[in-house]
């Protein structure tokens, strides 16, 4: 393999994207590996990065943390194989990780094996949005205890039937969204979820089982939202990461879960009053791969078997 690699660069806060043929190809580490990338998708964060040096090691670097493609060489103590398939999301900021380039490392720990019916452009646009998704289902509102394999060990609901409990998610339509509706489902959950009228089709397809039109106000979106779940939800997922106000309403004067209760959102930089009723838990995506100090999300990766 050559020692050298293109990528795009931005050399420093607001520069343009530039193309470089003189990258040096990284050494995967203990528990990674090396990635050919195939496809990249664009996050939202590049943005903020481009035009700022929030979350960026040093200048210039590349930018990107969602991809797909196929492994070409493997660390010590990994269980991956050399030739497989593979996607994910990668460490945000730092050189090496990134996904704007012909090489880049991964975590295995934060690898996803996509199924054969995914083409490569799909895969490139599962990792964001699912990890995000499982860290506030999962790590956040606690839905359940997963095995190293992915399998569910106890759900952590509380004891009502079953079939009558529910999970919130507030922008079910986005990827966000939508991976979560799956996650809750799949975990044996009945989901309502917020989206539009134009989406409300899409937002069922993948399995909510009530939805909200968004574009009503805030207490009328309360008033459905209680009527259909009677108040048997513990957890309110918010993805849309516009207000706190609703989603931490439903869960002080709607629910009616006796043993605990817990708001997370993806909204991490704003502040937020803690609420002596619930939890409070903010998704820090953009800390993934970084040290407990950096984080402050130590046990990020223990939420992540997907």
């Amino acid at each position: 393999m050559a020692k050298t690699m293109t990528g795009v660069v931005i050399e420093g806060v607001g520069s343009p994207y530039k193309v470089v043929d003189d990258l040096e190809v990284p050494e995967p580490g203990e528990g990674q590996v090396l990635v050919k990338s195939i496809a990249t998708a664009i996050n939202t964060v590049e943005t903020y990065m481009s035009s700022s040096d929030l979350l960026i090691e040093s200048f210039p670097i590349v930018l990107g943390r969602d991809s797909s493609g196929l492994i070409t060489k493997t660390g010590p103590n990994t269980t991956l194989k050399v030739g497989q398939r593979i996607c994910g999301c990668t460490r945000l900021g730092f050189h090496g990780y990134s996904t704007f380039q012909q090489y880049f490392l991964l975590d295995e720990r934060f690898a996803i094996l996509p199924p054969d019916s995914l083409g490569y452009n799909e895969a490139a646009t599962i990792g964001v949005g699912a990890e995000t998704a499982c860290i506030g289902l999962l790590q956040g509102i606690k839905l359940a205890e997963l095995d190293k394999e992915g399998k569910v060990l106890k759900r952590k609901g509380d004891d009502v039937e079953e079939e009558k409990e529910w999970v919130v998610v507030l922008g079910g339509a986005g990827s966000v969204g939508q991976y979560s509706v799956q996650i809750a489902k799949a975990l044996g959950y009945k989901v309502v979820a917020t989206c539009s009228k134009r989406t409300a089709e899409l937002v069922k397809g993948v399995g909510a089982n009530e939805v909200v039109n968004y574009t009503l106000n805030e207490d009328e979106q309360y008033e459905k939202i209680k009527e259909i779940t009677s108040g048997n939800f513990f957890g309110v997922w918010d993805t849309v990461a516009k207000s706190e106000a609703l989603g931490r309403k439903l869960l002080s004067d709607a629910s009616v879960s006796k043993k605990r209760k817990c708001y997370a959102t993806t909204v991490d930089w704003s502040p937020m009053e803690d609420k002596p009723d619930h939890s409070l838990h903010r998704a820090k995506l953009a800390y993934i791969g970084r040290s407990a100090e950096e984080s402050s999300q130590p046990d990020l990766d223990s939420s992540l078997v997907l």
